[in-house]
């Protein structure tokens, strides 16, 4: 029985780890292996979107298996012409009857580790750090098979990836009153998580291990510059200039939410405020977009213990006066008027 258990778990370091065993020589009708078909799974994008498409990708990190080993143990894969073509070195060849199996991570320079094939998917351990800007993307094409009939014709291995991450921006609705308008700037998530550990899985992909603390600057509420608020209507709504990449958690997670406020009046200012809030209770899930809308308000402008903050002008009337009821004796002079002769 100790036998039988050394030979299995050297069978599963075999296949799990990588080796060169099938990528060096060219057998006869072998032919190249290559990656093209590129695409990244998008939403609708707002301004200033850091969500990498497939032009925008410039490079990507390939595992490789077959029934036999590892043939790709992270080998980048890059464009030059904006996601037309996209190739890696050394070449490597599809080998007939051989069994496929393919796992990409973008970009290239993301730390991987334990990739392995798990049931026809190639598994692994990702450790990322969020900027906010920068995307996190997997693939895990088809199995291929490389009978005869595709032999005849090998096709690239195409690769469709789809974001493991959290994308957010922010809305302000202008709800004031008639004839206020509203500027928002310096939009931000305080404490965003830093850090987080993307587990790949045959049952799907999850995070843990989130932890750290960034700061994510979402600039102003604008649609012509990141640092240019624009005027905000009463009743309209405009978005942040910019969306923001988060390490998704699950909704007992908080988020600090900071933003400046100011009011106007006629284009006359009548406050600047510094506003917090707290998102909580939301699960934020991967290869989601999440808008998160405020509604500001006459009561956003009133602060009840600080005296001065501002206070609504009122109007009221304390009386109106009574006619004159004395009556006033007044001799008028009427000037006789000539009688008028009948013709």
């Amino acid at each position: 029985m100790k036998k039988v258990f050394l030979m299995a778990v050297a069978a599963v370091a075999m296949l799990a780890s990588c080796s060169n065993d099938e990528t060096t020589g060219k057998a006869v009708n072998t032919k190249a292996i290559k990656f093209s078909n590129t695409f990244v799974n998008n939403g609708t994008r707002s301004v200033l979107d850091p969500s990498f498409t497939k032009e925008s990708l410039g490079n990507f990190k390939v595992y490789g298996y077959t029934q036999n080993g590892c043939i790709f143990d992270g080998v980048t894969v890059s464009s030059s012409d904006n996601g037309a073509s996209w190739t890696y070195s050394p070449t490597k060849w599809w080998i007939q009857n051989n069994t496929y199996t393919f796992g990409a991570i973008a970009p290239a320079a993301t730390a991987v580790s334990n990739p392995q094939v798990t049931n026809g998917k190639v598994t692994m351990d990702v450790s990322f750090t969020n900027n906010g800007t920068t995307d996190l993307l997997h693939a895990a094409p088809e199995v291929v098979t490389a009978d005869e009939n595709f032999m005849a014709s090998p096709a690239p291995v195409a690769m469709s990836f789809n974001h493991q991450l959290s994308k957010v921006k922010f809305s302000f609705e202008n709800s004031i009153g008639a004839g206020y308008t509203m500027k928002i700037t310096n939009i931000q998530i305080k404490n965003a998580k830093a850090n987080g550990k993307l587990t790949v899985a045959e049952a799907g992909n999850s995070w843990s291990e989130q932890t750290g603390e960034t700061n994510l600057n979402f600039g102003a509420a604008s649609t012509t510059g990141e640092n240019e608020a624009e005027v905000i209507a009463n009743g309209s709504t405009v978005e942040s200039y910019k969306e923001m990449l988060m390490i998704p958690t699950a909704a007992d997670a908080e988020y600090n939410v900071g933003f400046t406020f100011e009011v106007l009046d006629n284009n006359v200012t009548v406050g600047i405020y510094e506003k917090t809030a707290t998102i909580k209770g939301v699960e934020l899930k991967l290869g989601y977009c999440y808008n998160f809308k405020v509604a500001l308000t006459v009561e956003d402008m009133t602060d009840p213990d600080n005296p001065e903050s501002p206070k609504p002008i009122v109007f009221t009337v304390s009386s109106v006066e009574n006619w004159n009821n004395a009556e006033v004796d007044q001799n008028a002079t009427v000037d006789e008027v000539p009688e008028t002769q009948e013709p």
